[in-house]
């Protein structure tokens, strides 16, 4: 089936948010997204026949990394999460916490780990989201913490600005203490054209300069979920 491990990650997504109903009633699931082209099936799965199922109004969503760009630009995560699914289910909007690319990096940084410090819970002085689902890029990037910037590992901010090597385009990113400070974290990508990706970062696993590969092996909980079709 197309979306059989699409269909795994919403299920347990879901049993997540039911647990946590169970044990806390009064606080929300903190849910992080990431950006860039594979989350586009889990929100047309999302939207379409999951729309009834995901108990949204328990959902407090937050971005893992975002653009230096305007909300409606092409590039912007907020922009494709809005387009193609917040457009179409019901998250209450005050529970949709955007990273605000139209700031500078080092303002939005600062006023986004300071949104998490008074929403989340903390632990040794990072936030803790319930789930973080996490992107990979070819080159092992996650989030927007790309090869060579080992210094985001241990950051000391809960998310610092970026720069993207390879265009010189400015991000703001999660950093790697919070990333490792998550209940559970999960990567997630699309398309056979990932194989190479994923054998690399499994056959890597561990290693500083493959960021993907670092977290996999540092992180309490983590998975790898990939739709070959």
């Amino acid at each position: 089936m197309k979306e059989s491990i699409s269909k795994e990650l919403t299920d347990m997504l879901i049993k997540m948010i039911d647990e946590k109903s169970i044990s806390n009633p009064s606080s929300l699931f903190s849910l992080a997204i990431s950006g860039g082209g594979s989350p586009l099936r889990l929100f047309k799965l999302w939207s379409q026949e999951y729309r009834d199922s995901i108990p949204w109004h328990k959902i407090s969503l937050f971005w893992t990394d975002e653009r230096a760009v305007p909300h409606d630009d092409i590039e912007s995560n907020y922009g494709s999460a809005k387009k193609h699914l917040l457009d179409r289910v019901p998250v209450p909007s005050k529970q949709i916490h955007r990273i605000v690319g139209e700031s500078s990096p080092d303002d939005e940084s600062l006023r986004y780990s300071a949104l998490l410090k008074s929403m989340l819970p903390h632990k040794d002085g990072f936030p803790v989201f319930d789930l973080i689902i996490l992107g990979i890029g070819a080159d092992g990037h996650t989030a927007s913490i790309f090869p060579g910037q080992e210094s985001l590992y241990s950051d000391n901010r809960a998310y610092a600005p970026s720069l993207n090597p390879y265009s010189g385009q400015k991000r703001v990113t999660m950093t790697g203490k919070t990333i490792l400070n998550s209940n559970k974290s999960v990567f997630y990508l699309t398309g056979e054209e990932k194989r190479e990706t994923v054998e690399m970062v499994i056959k890597n696993s561990g290693e500083s300069r493959y960021p993907a590969s670092f977290f996999l092996e540092h992180l309490t909980i983590s998975s790898i979920f990939w739709d070959r079709l």
